[in-house]
């Protein structure tokens, strides 16, 4: 599933590609990809977008009459922009016409995408905590969030409620670097280790946009093109493998039944 810094990079290439694009019509091919709590997406017909953004890991597109229309590519989807006279993608579930003969499409072979056109502030509507870079969220908001929480980190760090954008990738691989063990109950970690975490964490969401995301299955940006972060892993998806720092090998558990990796001599 895209994680923060995947859907960071579709919405770059999105924002490029169709931002002052006026909409000609949609169609809808798999009724469930729209969110039930939808508002009509006829509705959108005639809308100009006057950007692309992300809220958590959705894929935002703001219209010119100040709605939202959100996309979550769940675990296959992807969006692609290309001329509207090109055949139908064989698991398109949703496609967007513009003015100007291009469209975008919503290709999803799994079918777990969700699009919904929404009403007022995306992230209360959608009801999605913090984002790891909002300039709200300093040492002492973070100390506020984690405060009496009994949950383990990374089962906090995943909680989109508290902090939203963070996958198991990227929880993985920011603990590591802030040397903090998975299962440590989220309010029990000193000042310096929020502290070193909440750096980490950026860091390394950082790190991973400026390589365009990780590829480890279906993910592609907005051209297509797949990411390369997956090249930098330190701890995700090396379970026997020698630790990029001690030597000793990669352990993997599971977490709220996710595959979780550390190193059990550089994170304590």
């Amino acid at each position: 599933m895209p994680e923060l810094p995947e859907v960071e990079t579709i919405a770059r290439g999105l924002r490029e590609l169709i931002r002052g694009k006026r909409i000609r019509g949609v169609g809808v091919a798999w009724l469930r990809t729209v969110d039930e709590r939808s508002l009509p997406l006829a509705s959108l017909d005639g809308q100009r977008i006057v950007d692309v953004g992300r809220v958590g890991k959705y894929v935002a597109i703001v219209l010119e009459d100040g709605r939202t229309l959100t996309i979550h590519l769940r675990m296959t989807g992807s969006l692609l922009v290309g001329p509207a006279s090109e055949p139908a993608r064989r698991h398109e579930r949703l496609r967007i016409d513009f003015d100007d003969g291009d469209s975008m499409k919503f290709d999803d072979p799994r079918k777990f995408g969700r699009v919904r056109l929404l009403q007022g502030d995306a992230a209360e509507v959608l009801a999605i905590g913090v984002d790891p870079f909002d300039r709200r969220l300093n040492a002492e908001m973070f100390a506020e969030l984690l405060a009496g929480r009994r949950t383990p980190i990374k089962s906090w760090l995943l909680d989109q409620r508290r902090l939203a954008g963070v996958g198991n990738i990227y929880a993985c691989e920011a603990l590591f670097y802030a040397g903090i063990r998975p299962r440590r109950p989220a309010g029990r970690l000193t000042a310096a280790e929020r502290i070193g975490l909440l750096k980490s964490l950026r860091r390394v969401l950082r790190r991973a946009i400026k390589h365009r995301g990780s590829s480890l299955n279906d993910y592609v940006d907005a051209e297509g093109k797949e990411g390369g972060f997956q090249k930098q892993f330190v701890v995700y998806g090396r379970v026997g493998l020698p630790c990029k720092q001690c030597r000793s090998p990669v352990r993997r558990i599971l977490l709220a039944q996710r595959s979780t990796f550390y190193c059990s001599d550089c994170q304590r």
